[in-house]
């Protein structure tokens, strides 16, 4: 290839995990029917349990019902709580009709109390009806990345076409904990509710018990532990009789974070399950920089610029994540810089990408973009135009030469036709005239 279209970089650094050993990890066994861990920063899977097995989710759909109200809602909105909503089943904070609460309290009530009758009020309030607000988490759970889901309510109250998987739920999760407003709800342990125009103040206390439970319920590497668990971040559970007990959880520790999402296990087999998982990919796992956001990567030419190139520099920062114990190794990384750029250039324009590759497999692509502007050279563009101009003129000129010889050619054709003909008719002529004096002597 030419140069600047592709160079290869060959460094060190680690990368052993497959997608074998990570999916056939059988040293932890789950109660639960379904699961998976995902790194929070990466979105990489590092163990699954039948993930993308649809499941009902229970209020593990709350999550996405918390998500959209706060990207459509402002806290200090108020909610008029109609005539059917105080009628919700299930878990509740037994909303009245003509109830004024607002947005803040709903979403505490929602992700606190788990409050089936708060998630009915919000889907109101933002979509008009049930059934167009689970057209909206429809859409933003396919934007997501959501392979097998499809919502029905925004509660989880059992519906038959009302399902997701494990995998679905963390990506839908590892969005959610983006939001710094999602992440203070989710780790708020006691609520006060103030007085409203129907009812006295109420007091919630959240339904996760990895935030707050110091009982020791069950064994766990050979000690009894209690379901807190002290890097825990979140984020909801759910259950129904058909659901099962429903735990999607989050845990950070020096400085990473990683998410678990259980289906369908016990009371407390759900918390000893997520904190297996937990502490898998807190332990077992680092992500590193395979490139920092800023390298450069390359320096592309320019044409008519008042620069003659420009570096090209990586987007983002390139991070992977692997297991503790290895160390760095087998990672490739190919680089496609443009060629024949003309000025001007933008800065952050795109100028290429980056391939990050591990076993002879593209794993990464990551844009290359341009480090700063590059002005128009106004003699480096009266140097290009006029090479231009030249170059049409070296055309033309040879047009004109090729017409030259063409009309040359005929010329000559049609002499060499002519003579022909005069030789033709001088000879004639001379046969002719012996005819004739033969014929007279005679």
């Amino acid at each position: 290839m030419k140069k600047n279209i592709c160079l290869m970089l060959t460094i060190t650094i680690i990368f052993l995990f497959t997608t074998t050993n990570i999916y056939s990890d059988q040293s932890i066994n789950l109660q639960g029917e379904t699961a998976v861990l995902i790194d929070a920063t990466t979105g990489e899977i590092l163990y699954e349990k039948k993930m993308h097995q649809e499941m009902y989710p229970a209020s593990t759909t709350k999550i996405m019902t918390a998500v959209l109200t706060l990207e459509h809602c402002e806290l200090d909105e108020t909610v008029i709580i109609d005539e059917e909503t105080p009628f919700t089943e299930g878990s509740r904070i037994y909303l009245l009709e003509n109830e004024i609460v607002t947005v803040e309290q709903l979403l505490h009530a929602l992700l606190i109390e788990s409050a089936n009758d708060a998630a009915v009020a919000l889907a109101k309030h933002i979509s008009g009806s049930v059934e167009d607000f689970a057209d909206l988490m429809n859409q933003k759970a396919n934007e997501l990345g959501a392979l097998n889901t499809h919502f029905t309510n925004p509660n989880g109250l059992p519906d038959d076409a009302h399902y997701t998987s494990a995998y679905d739920l963390s990506m839908i999760a590892r969005y959610a904990l983006k939001n710094d407003k999602f992440r203070e709800f989710i780790r708020t342990i006691n609520y006060h509710m103030p007085a409203t125009n129907k009812q006295d103040e109420r007091y919630f206390k959240i339904t996760n018990r990895l935030l707050w439970d110091s009982k020791k319920i069950f064994e766990y590497n050979g000690e009894y532990v209690a379901p807190k668990y002290e890097y825990a971040t979140g984020v909801k559970t759910g259950y129904t009789i058909a659901a099962g007990y429903c735990l999607v959880a989050s845990a950070e520790k020096n400085g990473r974070e990683v998410i678990s999402v259980v289906l369908k296990s016990d009371p407390n087999y759900v918390y000893l399950d997520s904190r297996k998982l937990l502490d898998h990919g807190l332990n077992d796992y680092k992500n590193i920089i395979v490139q920092r956001q800023g390298d450069v990567a390359g320096i592309v030419k320019v044409r008519g610029g008042d620069v003659k190139s420009v570096d090209a520099v990586v987007s983002e920062n390139i991070v992977k994540t692997v297991p503790v114990d290895f160390n760095e190794a087998d990672i490739e990384k190919e680089i496609i810089l443009s060629e024949n750029l003309e000025a001007p250039v933008e800065k952050g324009e795109k100028l290429g990408s980056i391939n990050v590759i591990y076993n002879g497999e593209i794993i990464d692509t990551l844009e290359l973009s341009a480090s700063k502007r590059v002005e128009k050279s106004f003699v480096a563009s009266v140097a290009v135009n006029a090479g231009g101009f030249f170059k049409s003129l070296k055309i033309i000129f040879l047009i004109i030469i090729l017409l030259i010889i063409g009309y040359i050619g005929l010329i000559i054709i049609s002499n060499v036709r002519r003579n022909k003909r005069r030789r033709l008719r001088r000879q004639k002529y001379k046969i002719d005239s012996n005819y004739i004096n033969r014929n007279i002597l005679k």
